[in-house]
Protein backbone atom coordinates (compact mmCIF):
# COMPACT_ATOMS: atom_id res chain seq x y z
CA UNK A 1 0.00 0.00 0.00
CA UNK A 2 2.13 2.20 0.71
CA UNK A 3 4.32 1.99 -2.76
CA UNK A 4 0.98 2.62 -4.55
CA UNK A 5 0.26 5.91 -2.16
CA UNK A 6 3.47 7.78 -4.50
CA UNK A 7 2.25 6.94 -7.67
CA UNK A 8 -1.08 7.69 -6.56
CA UNK A 9 -0.12 11.45 -5.71
CA UNK A 10 1.81 11.55 -8.68
CA UNK A 11 -1.26 10.93 -10.34
CA UNK A 12 -3.65 13.23 -8.60
CA UNK A 13 -1.21 16.20 -9.16
CA UNK A 14 -0.15 15.55 -12.84
CA UNK A 15 -4.27 15.91 -13.43
CA UNK A 16 -4.70 18.91 -11.59
CA UNK A 17 -1.09 20.79 -12.44
CA UNK A 18 -3.04 19.82 -16.40
CA UNK A 19 -5.92 22.21 -15.61
CA UNK A 20 -4.22 24.92 -14.58
CA UNK A 21 -2.68 25.31 -18.56
CA UNK A 22 -6.26 25.60 -19.72
CA UNK A 23 -7.38 28.29 -21.85
CA UNK A 24 -8.92 30.68 -20.10
CA UNK A 25 -12.81 31.85 -20.92
CA UNK A 26 -13.26 34.78 -23.23
CA UNK A 27 -14.49 37.82 -21.69
CA UNK A 28 -18.76 37.56 -22.02
CA UNK A 29 -20.79 40.79 -22.15
CA UNK A 30 -24.33 40.62 -21.04
CA UNK A 31 -26.83 42.44 -23.06
CA UNK A 32 -30.21 43.30 -22.57
CA UNK A 33 -32.78 42.48 -25.13
CA UNK A 34 -33.79 46.44 -25.67
CA UNK A 35 -29.97 46.74 -26.74
CA UNK A 36 -30.57 45.02 -29.90
CA UNK A 37 -33.89 46.39 -30.47
CA UNK A 38 -35.25 43.07 -29.72
CA UNK A 39 -37.98 42.20 -27.02
CA UNK A 40 -37.06 38.48 -27.84
CA UNK A 41 -33.80 36.00 -27.74
CA UNK A 42 -31.18 38.76 -27.57
CA UNK A 43 -28.76 35.79 -28.87
CA UNK A 44 -30.47 35.40 -31.95
CA UNK A 45 -31.13 38.99 -32.77
CA UNK A 46 -26.89 39.05 -32.54
CA UNK A 47 -26.36 35.75 -34.45
CA UNK A 48 -28.98 37.73 -36.98
CA UNK A 49 -27.29 41.09 -37.15
CA UNK A 50 -23.71 39.38 -37.49
CA UNK A 51 -24.39 37.20 -40.16
CA UNK A 52 -26.18 39.66 -42.33
CA UNK A 53 -24.19 42.83 -41.20
CA UNK A 54 -20.94 40.97 -42.32
CA UNK A 55 -22.60 38.90 -45.26
CA UNK A 56 -23.89 42.68 -46.56
CA UNK A 57 -20.92 44.34 -45.48
CA UNK A 58 -21.89 47.57 -47.82
CA UNK A 59 -24.75 47.84 -45.92
CA UNK A 60 -22.77 49.12 -43.00
CA UNK A 61 -20.76 51.03 -44.91
CA UNK A 62 -21.72 55.02 -44.46
CA UNK A 63 -23.70 53.98 -41.78
CA UNK A 64 -22.54 53.94 -38.41
CA UNK A 65 -25.15 53.24 -36.55
CA UNK A 66 -25.71 50.07 -37.72
CA UNK A 67 -21.99 49.38 -37.73
CA UNK A 68 -21.93 50.42 -34.26
CA UNK A 69 -24.91 47.68 -33.52
CA UNK A 70 -23.30 44.82 -35.63
CA UNK A 71 -20.17 45.34 -33.54
CA UNK A 72 -21.34 44.92 -30.40
CA UNK A 73 -23.21 42.10 -31.07
CA UNK A 74 -20.37 40.40 -32.79
CA UNK A 75 -18.62 41.34 -29.49
CA UNK A 76 -21.58 39.78 -27.55
CA UNK A 77 -21.40 36.56 -29.42
CA UNK A 78 -17.77 36.17 -29.50
CA UNK A 79 -17.87 35.58 -25.83
CA UNK A 80 -21.53 33.79 -25.49
CA UNK A 81 -20.42 31.48 -27.89
CA UNK A 82 -17.70 29.84 -27.04
CA UNK A 83 -18.85 29.98 -22.82
CA UNK A 84 -22.84 29.31 -22.87
CA UNK A 85 -23.55 25.75 -23.09
CA UNK A 86 -26.66 27.08 -25.15
CA UNK A 87 -24.09 27.12 -28.41
CA UNK A 88 -22.54 24.00 -28.07
CA UNK A 89 -24.27 22.43 -31.06
CA UNK A 90 -22.28 24.96 -33.26
CA UNK A 91 -18.76 22.96 -34.17
CA UNK A 92 -15.83 24.62 -32.37
CA UNK A 93 -14.32 26.04 -35.60
CA UNK A 94 -16.81 28.35 -36.36
CA UNK A 95 -17.30 29.28 -32.41
CA UNK A 96 -13.29 30.08 -32.51
CA UNK A 97 -13.79 31.71 -36.08
CA UNK A 98 -16.32 34.42 -34.36
CA UNK A 99 -14.07 34.84 -31.60
CA UNK A 100 -11.16 35.89 -33.73
CA UNK A 101 -13.65 37.57 -36.16
CA UNK A 102 -14.23 40.03 -32.76
CA UNK A 103 -10.25 40.27 -32.34
CA UNK A 104 -9.86 41.06 -36.02
CA UNK A 105 -12.59 44.44 -35.74
CA UNK A 106 -11.26 45.44 -32.78
CA UNK A 107 -7.87 45.98 -34.06
CA UNK A 108 -9.67 47.79 -37.27
CA UNK A 109 -11.02 49.80 -34.67
CA UNK A 110 -8.13 50.20 -32.09
CA UNK A 111 -9.69 48.32 -29.48
CA UNK A 112 -7.58 45.68 -27.60
CA UNK A 113 -7.85 42.41 -27.28
CA UNK A 114 -7.59 42.59 -23.48
CA UNK A 115 -10.68 45.16 -23.44
CA UNK A 116 -13.52 43.48 -21.09
CA UNK A 117 -16.22 42.23 -23.78
CA UNK A 118 -19.00 44.78 -21.30
CA UNK A 119 -16.65 47.79 -22.16
CA UNK A 120 -16.81 47.17 -25.67
CA UNK A 121 -20.54 46.40 -26.16
CA UNK A 122 -21.62 49.54 -23.98
CA UNK A 123 -20.17 51.87 -25.70
CA UNK A 124 -20.79 50.31 -28.88
CA UNK A 125 -24.96 50.52 -27.93
CA UNK A 126 -24.13 54.04 -26.73
CA UNK A 127 -22.46 54.99 -30.03
CA UNK A 128 -25.64 52.98 -32.04
CA UNK A 129 -27.94 55.12 -30.13
CA UNK A 130 -26.12 58.19 -30.43
CA UNK A 131 -25.85 57.99 -34.29
CA UNK A 132 -29.58 57.33 -34.90
CA UNK A 133 -30.43 60.28 -32.05
CA UNK A 134 -28.41 62.42 -34.22
CA UNK A 135 -26.91 63.32 -30.75
CA UNK A 136 -22.84 64.53 -32.14
CA UNK A 137 -22.07 65.61 -28.68
CA UNK A 138 -22.58 61.97 -26.95
CA UNK A 139 -21.00 60.65 -30.18
CA UNK A 140 -17.42 62.20 -29.94
CA UNK A 141 -17.48 61.66 -26.04
CA UNK A 142 -18.22 58.05 -26.86
CA UNK A 143 -15.33 58.17 -29.51
CA UNK A 144 -12.78 59.40 -26.77
CA UNK A 145 -13.60 56.46 -24.72
CA UNK A 146 -10.43 55.55 -23.27
CA UNK A 147 -10.94 51.14 -24.86
CA UNK A 148 -10.34 53.32 -28.07
CA UNK A 149 -6.32 53.54 -28.92
CA UNK A 150 -7.11 55.97 -32.48
CA UNK A 151 -8.18 59.12 -32.70
CA UNK A 152 -11.84 59.95 -32.12
CA UNK A 153 -12.15 61.31 -35.88
CA UNK A 154 -9.86 57.99 -37.38
CA UNK A 155 -12.56 55.43 -35.35
CA UNK A 156 -15.55 57.04 -36.25
CA UNK A 157 -13.90 56.59 -40.33
CA UNK A 158 -13.10 53.07 -39.89
CA UNK A 159 -16.82 52.72 -38.20
CA UNK A 160 -18.68 53.81 -41.35
CA UNK A 161 -16.14 52.02 -43.46
CA UNK A 162 -15.84 48.39 -42.34
CA UNK A 163 -14.46 46.51 -45.09
CA UNK A 164 -15.44 42.89 -46.33
CA UNK A 165 -14.01 40.52 -43.85
CA UNK A 166 -14.51 36.62 -45.54
CA UNK A 167 -13.69 34.73 -42.57
CA UNK A 168 -15.80 36.51 -40.68
CA UNK A 169 -18.80 36.34 -43.12
CA UNK A 170 -18.14 32.79 -43.02
CA UNK A 171 -18.29 31.83 -40.17
CA UNK A 172 -20.92 34.22 -39.22
CA UNK A 173 -23.03 32.33 -41.70
CA UNK A 174 -22.31 28.85 -40.54
CA UNK A 175 -23.26 29.85 -37.05
CA UNK A 176 -26.62 31.17 -38.03
CA UNK A 177 -27.21 28.05 -39.72
CA UNK A 178 -26.16 25.98 -36.96
CA UNK A 179 -27.87 27.98 -34.77
CA UNK A 180 -31.02 27.67 -36.77
CA UNK A 181 -31.01 24.50 -37.83
CA UNK A 182 -30.87 24.91 -41.12
CA UNK A 183 -26.97 23.70 -41.84
CA UNK A 184 -27.07 20.86 -44.48
CA UNK A 185 -22.83 20.10 -44.57
CA UNK A 186 -20.41 20.96 -46.87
Amino acid sequence: MKRFAPVASFAVMTLLGGCMYADPLPSTAVLQPAALQTNGDVDVRAINLVAYGFGHYKELQGDPALSAETVAALDYLGGQLNTSPRWQIIPSLFRLQMLDGRNQVRGLLGISPDVPSQAVVDTMVGLEYAYRAGDQAAVDKLLAAPIFSLPPAETAQRLANLPYLPALNNAASHTAAFAFGIYVGG
